[in-house]
């Protein structure tokens, strides 16, 4: 098989990281939105930034609120500062992004949002909205939204991933619940650990990382435990081929620019305990200092 046929079955065999990023200029009235990708280089041992100026300057406003992937398609639920019924489709293969059948009803980023993935179908929970509301469930096969159940629930969480066939919701003091199509809402009760900075999931173990208290395994077979894991600085964390990837930016010695810093820790069980360990950390990127970090989403190749 010739090498360009096997660097694109590598690329689609292999998954990447997608962040988004504002660009602030003093010139423009509001912010030019950019992605790029986080994907291994030509070493094993090698990680760094693909660049993709996707700009999003042209799309409408309040669109492109809350983002999910479903393979390699990222899907924006939503307006990110208003309510919108709107649904934004990003093809990462081809770049494109396209529009969808709108939502029944309007939600906003700015506003608690729940957002999973059940058997390839997007449950958004009572997302971005004040008031008590139906869970709204979208098909991607068929391109058609419709209402979950008939149960009304207002939304009470910061964070939300898919595990298990549920969608997992946590709130700021790290109280856990559940949302499932057979089981509707359940409500769990943990110890409050402070503020929760992230949320992600790897191998089926949920990771919650707060601000005082580290990086904590959130209700592992029924015991929480505690990695001695710290990250004031990090900015997003996303699950990456079965370890956590933190990103955050440095000021540049160009005073002008930012340095994005990545660290890949990889999860090494010991028994009943979970071991952090560095597996990759460096500069993946350089970019102007004026950003803002946004979504970071991990889609197929």
């Amino acid at each position: 098989m010739r090498s360009p046929e096997l660097s694109r079955l590598r690329s689609q065999l292999l998954k990447s990281v997608y962040l988004s990023y504002d660009f602030y200029h003093s010139i423009l009235r509001r912010p030019t939105s950019y992605w790029i990708t986080f994907c291994p280089g030509e070493k094993t041992t090698d990680y760094q930034l693909e660049k993709k100026p996707l700009s999003l300057a042209d799309v409408p406003r309040p669109c492109l609120g809350y983002a999910v992937s479903v393979g390699s398609e990222i899907y924006f639920i939503g307006g990110r500062s208003f309510p919108s019924t709107e649904l934004w489709i990003l093809d990462t293969r081809s770049d494109r992004l396209r529009t969808a059948p709108s939502m029944k009803v309007g939600r906003s980023a700015e506003y608690k949002v729940a957002v999973g993935v059940v058997e390839g179908e997007i449950y958004d929970v009572i997302g971005g909205t004040d008031e008590d509301s139906q869970v709204e469930v979208f098909d991607p096969e068929t391109q058609t939204w419709e209402f979950a159940d008939d149960e009304k629930v207002k939304c009470e969480w910061e964070f939300s991933v898919s595990m298990k066939q549920k969608v997992y919701m946590v709130g700021l003091g790290g109280r856990v619940s559940t949302y499932s199509p057979r089981e509707g809402i359940n409500s769990e009760t943990t110890e409050v650990l402070g503020y929760v900075n992230f949320l992600c999931v790897v191998k089926n173990v949920l990771y919650a990382c707060f601000e005082c208290s580290g990086l904590i395994v959130v209700d592992r077979d029924g015991n929480d435990g505690k990695l001695e894991l710290y990250s004031s600085t990090a900015e997003k964390m996303e699950e990456y081929e079965g370890m956590i990837a933190f990103f955050w930016p440095l000021p540049n010695i160009d005073r002008t620019k930012n340095d994005l810093i990545c660290k890949l820790i990889a999860l090494d069980r010991l028994g009943e305990n979970i071991r952090g360990r560095i597996e990759w950390s460096g500069i993946a990127a350089t970019l102007p200092h004026n950003i803002l970090l946004k979504d970071c989403l991990v889609v197929a190749g």
